[in-house]
């Protein structure tokens, strides 16, 4: 089966970046418990881009991302997040599939 590739990308308010490091820090407990090939939160390091940050998560196939995004605790955090410390609240998604 293909792998997938799940990416988030959006810009963290400065003001909340603590708040956020430490929120983004108990979402990847809570997604650690689940059956992915690896999940990984990056920072964009470039002047242009303060506080900007993708998570990533690479999976074997649908289902296991479908597992993530089907738990309610991980939806809970995840609304958190979007709700109190993303820029408008707005993010881009992206998914890639292996050939």
């Amino acid at each position: 089966m293909a792998k997938i590739i799940f990416e988030v990308n959006y810009n963290v308010l400065p003001e909340k970046r603590d708040d956020y490091i430490e929120a983004i820090q108990e979402l990847k407990e809570l997604i650690k418990e689940k059956p992915i090939d690896d999940y990984l939160v990056l920072e964009t390091k470039n002047r242009n881009q303060a506080n900007n940050f993708t998570e990533i998560f690479i999976c074997e196939d649908e289902e296991q991302l479908g597992e993530i995004e089907e738990d309610e605790t991980i939806n809970e955090k995840v609304n958190t997040i979007m709700e109190n410390f993303i820029v408008d609240g707005k993010a881009t998604y992206s998914t890639k599939i292996e050939i």
